[in-house]
């Protein structure tokens, strides 16, 4: 299937705007773009809150793939707030993909603009999604009592990201919002006022998951050592882990090895390497030269039973299913 790339710097909605009027060859009319094809077509519009401060609204479904990949910019106090209404997109930072979807605990994700993100939004699939593009300077003009939110998230201006849950009431507004997009009497008006509400709404609920200690974002570092863990762990996927000795080969703390871990990658560490167990006894067994015997006992089980349960349990069949006959 083909994919239609749009490389984009960073930054505000007319960056964007300016990308797609290249790549699809045609123009936007004032701040909504639109191209129709049978039953596939890509909405973009957009709308000025103030000055540093927009909202984007992308509506598609299209018989190509999608790859946003954006280019890293020079503002680190230029924060992108995305929330997705309907469908999935694929998220690779720095080669790592994660799933971000619609009302699952990665629908909503935010971070600056200080290292490269692709998203890829599968094709024939319905997708939409709205997005905040505020500067730090357009938060203490309207907003000042968020002024501390956002430094808690993006302290010093670093790289960072994180994903959360759009919270149920706000699904409602959101709603609300893309049928006042496609509407025509008020509709600005109107789309403003529902983008207002939904922004004020999530940093009051980003605010909240902060005092409990329940929103880890990472930064570009930390996405990189876990890359190196990772590769770590598979490296030596006949052995045993222990976190704590990990931690202290990658200068971290546990606590924050075992947070950060489950953050990107939805899953704890020791599931992790069970998981990576499982996938290469699966690829061995399917071979046909291995035993399940030896497969078990190679991968660091010292009983068969044992690790013939775990292989069911994680992949529905036993191991000697897949021996080929």
């Amino acid at each position: 299937m083909d994919t239609t790339i749009l490389k984009v710097t960073e930054g505000g909605m007319n960056n964007y705007f300016k990308v797609v009027e290249e790549v699809f060859e045609q123009k936007r009319i004032k701040n909504r773009f639109e191209i129709q094809k049978g039953s596939n077509y890509f909405h973009l519009s957009s709308q000025l809150i103030a000055a540093d401060f927009e909202l984007g609204v992308l509506s598609t479904n299209f018989y190509n793939n999608i790859v946003v990949d954006r280019i890293a910019n020079e503002r680190p106090d230029y924060y992108h707030f995305n929330m997705i209404k309907e469908g999935k997109i694929m998220q690779d930072y720095d080669n790592e993909e994660k799933t971000a979807e619609a009302g699952t605990n990665k629908g909503v994700f935010v971070y600056n603009g200080g290292f490269p993100l692709k998203s890829n939004i599968p094709a024939n699939q319905d997708y939409k999604a709205i997005v905040f593009k505020v500067s730090k300077q357009a938060i203490a003009e309207i907003m000042p009592e968020a002024l501390p939110i956002i430094e808690t998230l993006f302290e010093n201006d670093e790289p960072t990201a994180y994903h959360t849950q759009l919270p149920i009431e706000m699904e409602r507004l959101l709603t609300e919002l893309y049928e006042f997009n496609s509407g025509i009497f008020g509709k600005n008006t109107m789309v403003l006022s529902r983008g207002l509400e939904l922004f004020t709404m999530l940093l009051n609920s980003i605010k909240q998951l902060l005092e409990k200690d329940e929103l880890h974002g990472l930064h570009i570092d930390d996405y990189n050592r876990l890359l190196l863990i990772k590769k770590e762990m598979l490296d030596n996927i006949e052995g045993k882990i222990n976190v704590e000795e990990i931690a202290k080969q990658f200068a971290i703390s546990k606590s924050k090895l075992q947070r950060d871990f489950k953050t990107l990658f939805d899953i704890s560490v020791y599931q992790f390497f069970a998981q990576a167990k499982m996938d290469e006894a699966y690829r061995r067994l399917k071979t046909g030269k291995f035993t399940v015997m030896q497969v078990g006992y190679d991968l660091g089980y010292n009983s068969i039973p044992k690790f013939s349960i775990m292989f069911k349990k994680n992949k529905g069949i036993n191991p000697s299913d897949v021996i080929p006959g």
